[in-house]
């Protein structure tokens, strides 16, 4: 009997624990295409603006990016249809080698042109179904990254969607 008791005591803790994170939100690996009601149960989700297709979210819990270890970036999630679709930063100050060498240990090696005082990094993840950008601006040092998921891109194909959010 009192085996018995201990087993349900376990699997109700278990139970509680798991339902507990489920809603919970990891800004390191931002799960794309889910939907936002699915892992904002905290509430920590924002909105603050909405255009072309696309709602723009503050999270406000706890997060912690590799970048915070040297720099304060401006951090704003894309939402269409319910569901993640990107993640937007902006950084100041930046440092266009560290940013070449984090980048492509972490995604390659990008396709990289020159517009303007900007130097533009693209990277395309088809088997994800991702696709990232980023500009870093040559003479203030400031950066504009997007990853995005492009099955929910508003305007696939017409120029829309996240990579007009980097262009000032």
């Amino acid at each position: 009997m009192l085996l018995r008791a201990l087993a349900s005591c376990l699997l109700a803790t278990l139970i509680l624990a798991t339902t507990a994170t489920a809603g919970s939100f990891d800004c390191a690996k931002p799960p794309y295409g889910k939907t936002l009601a699915s892992m904002n149960d905290d509430d920590y989700f924002v909105k603050f603006k909405e255009d072309g297709g696309v709602a723009y979210y503050n999270f406000t819990g706890p997060c912690k990016l590799g970048v915070h270890e040297r720099l304060a970036p401006l951090i704003v999630y894309g939402v269409v249809d319910g569901k993640l679709y990107s993640r937007v930063m902006r950084t100041e100050l930046d440092d266009i080698d560290i940013i070449k060498q984090v980048t492509t240990k972490l995604a390659g090696t990008p396709k990289t042109t020159t517009e303007g005082d900007w130097t533009v990094m693209r990277w395309n993840f088809p088997e994800k179904k991702m696709k990232m950008k980023l500009k870093y601006n040559n003479l203030t040092k400031a950066t504009k990254s997007a990853l995005y998921y492009e099955e929910l891109r508003p305007d696939q194909g017409n120029g829309g969607g996240m990579e007009n959010s980097l262009d000032d």
